[in-house]
C-alpha cells in the first residue's frame, strides 16, 4: 500500500510540476508576442489575452499549492507506514528545505498576482472599449501593471526551473 500511495503522490507531484513550469513559459510567450504588436490596445486580442491570463494565474496558484502539499506528503507517507521519518543526508535535507522555501516564495508571488495585480488589470481593462483608444494616462498605467505581471511571471518561471534542477539531488543523495 505504501508503494501505491507513494507512486500516486509522485504522479500528481510530477504532473503538477510539469504544468506549473509550462504555465509561466507559455504566459511569457503570449506576452512577448503581444509586445511585438506595439502599445496601442488591440481590443479583441487584448481581451482574449486578459481572459486567458486571468484564469492562468489562478491555475498556477492551484498547481503550486498541489506541489507544496504533495511535496510534504512524501515524508508523511513514509512516516505513516514506518513510524519514523526516513533518514536522509544533510544535503538532501537542505535541498528539501530549499524547495519548500522556493515553492512558498512562488506561492506568495502568485498570491500577489491573484489578489492584487490581476484585479487591477481587469478593472483597468474593463474601462476600455473596442472602438476608442484609452487616454495615455490610463494606457500607461495599464502597460505598467502588465509589465509588473510579466516580471513576476518571469521570476516564477526562474524559481520553477531552479526547483526542477535541484530535485534530482533528493533522489540520488538520500
Amino acid at each position: 500500500m505504501e508503494k501505491i500511495l507513494y507512486s500516486a503522490n509522485l504522479a500528481v507531484h510530477i504532473l503538477a510540476a510539469v504544468l506549473c513550469v509550462a504555465a509561466p513559459f507559455y504566459q511569457l510567450r503570449w506576452v512577448k508576442l503581444r509586445g511585438k504588436l506595439g502599445f496601442p490596445i488591440i481590443y479583441t486580442f487584448d481581451n482574449v489575452m486578459e481572459k486567458v491570463l486571468h484564469y492562468q494565474v489562478r491555475i498556477c496558484f492551484f498547481l503550486i499549492s498541489v506541489l507544496v502539499l504533495t511535496g510534504f506528503s512524501f515524508p508523511l507517507i513514509h512516516y505513516a507506514f514506518h513510524g519514523q521519518f526516513i533518514k536522509i543526508s544533510p544535503l538532501a535535507t537542505y535541498v528539501f528545505a530549499a524547495k519548500a522555501v522556493l515553492a512558498v516564495i512562488g506561492l506568495a508571488i502568485n498570491s500577489h498576482g491573484v489578489w492584487i495585480l490581476d484585479p487591477e488589470i481587469q478593472s483597468t481593462f474593463a474601462t476600455f472599449s473596442p472602438s476608442v483608444q484609452p487616454s495615455d494616462e490610463i494606457l500607461n498605467r495599464f502597460w505598467k501593471i502588465r509589465t509588473a505581471r510579466k516580471n513576476l511571471c518571469r521570476f516564477c518561471f526562474g524559481l520553477a526551473l531552479i526547483i526542477i534542477a535541484i530535485t534530482p539531488i533528493l533522489r540520488f543523495y538520500k
